[in-house]
């Protein structure tokens, strides 16, 4: 599955803007190559995260601590998806997408 290598990537990266850069691209190049409609909206979620953590940050300088609670954060995220995403069960993805979303709204929103 595109979601669960990407999500693989993106736990091996370091933290930062670079991390998040990758990500961005990862998931804007594989969004029209997933097969499922499911995958391609968590890959979109994501990849609007992403962005924004780079439109924010690419030209700011921020801790380590703050770099990692980001990526971490995302990181939640990713995971949570990739879990419906493995049950194959539409139903339980669009829940995920759903948490992930009110989670989000809920959080410092720092992406």
């Amino acid at each position: 599955m595109i979601f669960q290598s990407i999500l693989t990537q993106f736990q091996t990266l370091s933290s930062g803007t670079d991390a998040f850069k990758k990500l961005k691209q990862l998931c804007e190049q594989n969004i029209p190559l997933a097969t499922d409609s499911s995958e391609q909206t968590a890959l979109f979620l994501i990849y609007g995260f992403a962005k924004n953590y780079v439109l924010l940050y690419e030209d700011q300088a921020v801790t380590s601590e703050f770099a990692q609670a980001a990526k971490q954060q995302l990181l939640d995220y990713m995971l949570q998806l990739d879990n419906a995403i493995q049950t194959g069960q539409k139903d339980q993805i669009l829940d995920s997408l759903n948490q992930v979303t009110a989670e989000y709204m809920q959080s410092s929103r720092v992406f």
